[in-house]
């Protein structure tokens, strides 16, 4: 459960990270620029999560894909996130917080549907550009009990 719990945290800090940048469009209809459509997971050195997001647009400001580290541990309330992005496109940090559902909707059996909600708190190079400060911040992930791994919830994809 231990293992579970620091892969969900990192995964969904990944997936609020992922979906940092929205804009204000005509008529004060939100629109989300980018998005991630997968999102993978795996163990790293010192009790840390990689979480990679891929098939991610814009190219311009994300090059397609990006990774994190995260401290694992945390399955719900605030997260400190931070995303590097592909083809030295910079990078896009959030504070996120993390919300586990009731239901697991399309969450396959043994997952916990976590969602991500959150704010944009800054970045650098194209992304930082393309995905400002203060623009929300949305996903849904579900997190593997027994492993910790973390994918994107099946027909969702991560925007910001």
């Amino acid at each position: 459960m231990k293992r579970f719990i620091a892969r969900g945290s990192l995964l969904v800090a990944a997936a609020a990270l992922v979906t940092s940048g929205l804009s204000i469009g005509p008529a004060g209809a939100v629109t989300q620029p980018g998005t991630c459509k997968k999102l993978t997971t795996k163990n790293g050195a010192g009790g840390t999560i990689i979480a990679t997001v891929s098939q991610c647009t814009p190219l311009a400001a994300t090059g397609g894909h990006g990774s994190g580290t995260f401290k694992a541990g945390q399955t719900s309330g605030k997260i400190a996130a931070s995303l590097k992005w592909a083809n030295n496109k910079g990078t896009t940090k959030a504070s996120v917080t993390l919300h586990p559902q009731p239901t697991r909707r399309r969450c396959p059996a043994g997952t916990q549907r976590i969602t991500v909600t959150g704010k944009v708190t800054g970045g650098t190079g194209a992304a930082g550009r393309t995905f400002k400060v203060g623009q929300p911040v949305t996903g849904s992930v579900c997190a593997n009990v027994k492993s910790g791994a973390a994918s994107l919830e099946p027909g969702t994809a991560l925007k910001f």
